[in-house]
């Protein structure tokens, strides 16, 4: 549903009240600067209907005063609008720079089902094309306001010099309200759809770029080519179009322009002859025109920035309004140390789309007790994961830890009795230390390098020439994935952490690593609850359960040696892996 201009208006309004009224000093201070400006503008048009009017009765001291006055004039009005100019976009710097911090944060602290909904690139298409445009129209609606105020300075000496010729003039200008009203509201459609297809074109590159191994090993080259190409060609088509109404501004402009001084010349030229009007008076008018001319044109163009505005506003204030759904009770508690024991009862989960993920799970897990969940992919297992530490809620039933609901648990403490190590190592941007050291913020260089000697990477960091203080990149591209995986188990085991969630954390490892880090693991998983997401069953044979999980429910439970004894679905998972041998 697109917003109607109420709505819109009452966006920019929230715009003020929330974001610029907090540099209100600065543009207060550029709105006077605009003051000067619009006065040292009209005032050419007063100071040439002098001097022609000098010229007249031959007053010689004109040669004087005259090139002063405009000398003067130009300094003022020169001075006042390099300090409007700083004053303006320093104010609309510091605002879009408190914008997208506010975004980020916003996003950071969000759902992860709300992050879910939207791809990262069309997410980072906000903080580029959204507030870059959103910057922008402000910025148009400020020179707006500067227009307005040189249009009505320059009304006011042009009604001193002849008040019916001025008032003819008005009316002409008075045409363009319409035709750029209309203009405006096809450019704001068509900003719509602009905004919407860069955040797709982001994606698509993203995406393509991401995958490029997968694309050339499969030659898929021309299907990302093309299918991107039809994204860049929707954007030129529709930035084409948004170039040919904005253009459209221009000669309306132009030939209103040419309209009011053709209406002047002949209402001058009559006057004249009628002796009521004087040379001196139709210069002071032309010069007026001539002042008025550029800031009408500029009102067009403003207002058709802020139709795009408009569009911006509707992409960005949903990202800071959003509300979380994962928050922490008014009384909820804070807990030093879990023993470890989790329980679900009764816990169903389905996503936004309508997906079942989770029926009627109930399971009760001892504390330090070593758990495995296996099953085909969309049994469930990673749903589980995703519901222990609170980056979901159920749909039903809760989910306990030493017979607390975890939503009576601060998500603070909650979070900090887990560790987590994914099939995808994560790094970020920083030095190995500090990477490792994100598992405890307070651990100090000893901690740090005992928890990488224990997931078996001291040694590759060591080989470094810069040792701990290696700098990353944010997706660790010049590292291993074996590499990779150390440093995230390196930083689950300095957590220190009661509940491990583990999955298939060895899966990138070779062989002489994963023995490693295998032994590493079992001696941290002591006295811990571990779970673990197992697609090589040979690797949860020692399990103190093993639950099998099939479309979102338990379909068994037990040892490896009385699951394999039963005969059924985790027996056949068994042998469809194991029928080499």
């Amino acid at each position: 549903m697109q917003p109607n201009d109420k709505s819109a208006d009452a966006g920019y309004r929230r715009l003020w009240r929330d974001w610029l009224s907090e540099h209100r000093r600065l543009i207060f201070a550029s709105f006077g600067l605009m003051v000067i400006t619009a006065i040292a503008s009209a005032a050419y048009a007063k100071i040439i209907q002098l001097i022609i009017a000098a010229y007249e009765v031959a007053d010689i001291s004109v040669i004087y005063w005259g090139p002063v006055g405009i000398l003067l004039i130009a300094v003022i009005k020169g001075i006042s609008m390099y300090f409007q100019m700083v004053t303006s976009n320093t104010a609309l710097f510091r605002f879009e720079a408190r914008l997208k911090k506010a975004m980020y944060s916003s996003l950071v602290y969000s759902d992860l089902s709300r992050l879910q909904g939207e791809a990262p690139a069309a997410l980072a298409a906000r903080f580029s094309s959204d507030s870059d445009l959103l910057r922008a129209s402000v910025q148009s609606l400020m020179v707006a306001v500067s227009s307005v105020m040189i249009i009505i300075a320059a009304i006011a000496v042009m009604l001193s010099i002849n008040w019916q010729i001025t008032l003819i003039l008005l009316l002409v200008f008075s045409l363009a309200i319409a035709p750029v009203s209309s203009i405006g509201a096809k450019i704001r459609d068509i900003s719509k759809g602009t905004q919407a297809q860069l955040s797709g074109m982001n994606s698509e590159i993203v995406e393509g770029l991401s995958s490029i191994r997968m694309a050339r090993t499969y030659q898929l080259e021309d299907h990302l080519n093309d299918a991107a190409s039809g994204t860049f060609s929707e954007v030129e088509r529709l930035r084409v179009m948004d170039m040919k109404w904005k253009g459209r501004l221009s000669p309306l402009t132009e030939i209103l322009s040419g309209l009011a001084v053709s209406a002047l010349l002949f209402a001058v030229s009559w006057g004249i002859t009628r002796g009521t009007m004087t040379v001196a008076d139709f210069m002071g008018l032309l010069t007026g025109v001539g002042v008025l001319s550029q800031p009408a044109r500029a009102l067009g163009s403003t207002f058709a920035s802020a139709m795009q505005g408009r569009v911006a506003l509707d992409r960005i204030f949903p990202i800071l309004d959003a509300k979380n759904e994962i928050f922490d009770k008014d009384n909820a508690r804070s807990i030093e140390r879990a023993e470890g024991m989790v329980q679900f009862e009764g816990v169903e989960f389905v996503y936004p789309n309508g997906f079942a993920a989770l029926k009627n799970l109930t399971l009760d897990v001892p504390a330090g007790s070593k758990v495995a969940l296996v099953g085909r992919s969309g049994a469930g297992k990673s749903t589980v994961f995703n519901l222990i530490p609170r980056l979901f809620d159920p749909t039903k039933g809760r989910v306990l830890i030493d017979g607390t609901d975890i939503r009576d648990i601060s998500i603070e403490s909650l979070r900090r009795q887990i560790a987590v190590v994914s099939q995808d190592a994560v790094l970020l941007t920083g030095t190995i230390g500090e990477n490792i050291g994100f598992g405890r913020m307070n651990a100090g260089i000893d901690d740090i390098q005992s928890a990488a000697t224990s997931a078996a990477a001291d040694g590759f960091i060591n080989s470094l020439p810069d040792g701990y203080d290696t700098n990353v990149s944010a997706n660790g591209s010049h590292f291993s994935g074996g590499e990779k995986q150390r440093l995230s188990i390196a930083r689950a085991i300095l957590r220190d952490a009661p509940i491990l969630l583990l999955d298939e954390p060895t899966s990138a490892l070779d062989a002489e690593s994963e023995a490693a880090i295998k032994a590493a693991l079992d001696k941290l998983a002591k006295g811990r609850t571990t779970f673990i997401i197992a697609h090589r069953l040979s690797t949860i044979l020692d399990a103190d359960m093993i639950v099998v999980m099939d479309q979102g429910a338990v379909v068994e439970t037990g040892t490896h040696k009385n699951l394999l004894a039963n005969k059924g679905f985790y027996a056949e998972l068994y042998r469809l892996q194991f029928a080499h041998i």
